[in-house]
């Protein structure tokens, strides 16, 4: 058997693949520390926006999210970004979705947020609602049912 010679690799090469893993190293340091930590299982009352109706935290959500009478909330999801946190949800009501829609359009107002309802027709609305210089928004989303009575309204909030 002939032995080989060794391999020689040429020098700008082992610094720039040096350079690429220096570089990719400082990258996922930053990363981490940019990321949103993990939510831990630590006690509910630590996480922001939190009260006593249901959410995807439990049996918490948004302080400041109306609830509409007699809704049982489905579809619930949150998202936490590093600026911001999202809540959202879907229900039924038995009300037509007008009223739905002025029912959140009232509680909005009281709360002191700016409020605009956009009839698009006569199978549903949306109702936009933002407050603290634009750091609380809230949509909703209400349509008539296609059959039977009342609406599906879909609702999202998000606190900057």
């Amino acid at each position: 058997m002939t032995a080989r010679p060794p391999r020689k690799t040429n020098p700008l090469l082992r610094v720039m693949i040096s350079a690429v893993l220096v570089a990719f190293a400082v990258f996922v340091v930053q990363y981490r520390r940019s990321a949103v930590p993990a939510r831990s299982s630590g006690p509910v009352a630590s996480k922001p926006f939190l009260t006593d109706a249901p959410s995807g935290e439990g049996a918490n959500r948004f302080a400041w999210v109306p609830q509409y009478p007699g809704a049982t909330i489905e579809n619930i999801t949150g998202k936490q970004t590093r600026d911001e946190l999202s809540y959202g949800f879907s229900f039924h009501a038995a009300d037509d979705f007008k009223h739905v829609l002025a029912i959140y359009r009232d509680r909005l107002q009281a709360a002191g947020f700016e409020v605009e309802v956009k009839d698009s027709s006569e199978n549903g609305g949306e109702l936009h609602a933002v407050a603290d210089q634009g750091r609380r928004t809230f949509v909703a989303i209400a349509a008539k049912v296609q059959q039977g009575s009342g609406a599906e309204v879909g609702v999202t909030a998000v606190q900057r």
